[in-house]
C-alpha cells in the first residue's frame, strides 16, 4: 500500500504560499510550505473543490510580475 493513501480515505484541499493548490491525506502531516484551504472530504470532492476555487493556476510571483509589469 502506498504510504500517501489514507485509512479513511479523508482528504484536504492545501495551498502553497504561491496559492497553488494540491490535496493531501488528511491523517498525514502537510509538508512544509503547504497549509489547509479550508476543505476536506474524498479525494475527488477535494480535486473538485480545487477545479472551482483555483481560477488562476500560475504562482501567485508570476501573476504578481505581471501586474507589475502592467503598471509601466
Amino acid at each position: 500500500m502506498d504510504n500517501l493513501e489514507p485509512h479513511d480515505d479523508l482528504w484536504i484541499a492545501v495551498i502553497d504560499t504561491e496559492r497553488r493548490y494540491s490535496v493531501w491525506p488528511q491523517d498525514k502531516r502537510i509538508p512544509l510550505g503547504w497549509e489547509p484551504a479550508g476543505f476536506a472530504g474524498s479525494r475527488q470532492q477535494c480535486l473538485a473543490h480545487i477545479r472551482d476555487v483555483w481560477a488562476d493556476p500560475r504562482p501567485l510571483s508570476l501573476r504578481s510580475a505581471i501586474a507589475g509589469d502592467a503598471r509601466l
